[in-house]
């Protein structure tokens, strides 16, 4: 299992830019993390593109800087993630984010004490404009935080 991380990912002015539209985005309530019936909590999230759809314009203009480092061929999902804050760090369940052979990629938006878990012991923290790249099949969990108010990241699965 091959998982790789790049610091400083986007440049400061297109991280800036992605940012600052996404904290004036709607989220929306969802009420198990890692998959339907799981009990583990709960996130907010931000559709942009699913199902062979752009779900959001405004965002979706924004990503492409993202996917063009990313060299990506074709888009299967993106959605941003926000986690808030809790009084303790709660580690959601385990889940791959597809059942096939894709590649997956998260880039934090804030530094906090939250972290990725990629498998049984490969704990990735979240830092400001890191991206995480990793396949989608592979288990993976997400964390809240407590050092912040919010926990916030996008997620893009693409081949």
């Amino acid at each position: 299992m091959k998982i790789k991380t790049e610091k400083n990912f986007l440049n400061q002015e297109d991280f800036n830019n992605l940012r600052n539209e996404i904290l004036v985005s709607p989220f929306y309530f969802t009420n198990n993390v890692s998959s339907e019936g799981a009990n583990d909590g709960y996130y907010f999230t931000h559709a942009i593109f699913d199902h062979s759809q752009i779900l959001s314009e405004s965002i979706f203009k924004l990503i492409i800087p993202i996917l063009n480092k990313l060299e990506a061929k074709a888009l299967y999902k993106a959605k941003i993630n926000l986690y808030p804050q809790t009084h303790k760090i709660l580690e959601h369940g385990q889940h791959t984010d597809t059942s096939f052979k894709c590649k997956a990629f998260i880039l934090a938006f804030n530094t906090c004490d939250g972290y990725t878990r990629i498998g049984k012991n490969k704990i990735i923290p979240s830092i400001e404009n890191q991206g995480i790249f990793f396949e989608g099949d592979v288990p993976h969990n997400s964390t809240t935080c407590t050092d912040q108010n919010i926990r916030l990241n996008i997620n893009i699965n693409y081949f």
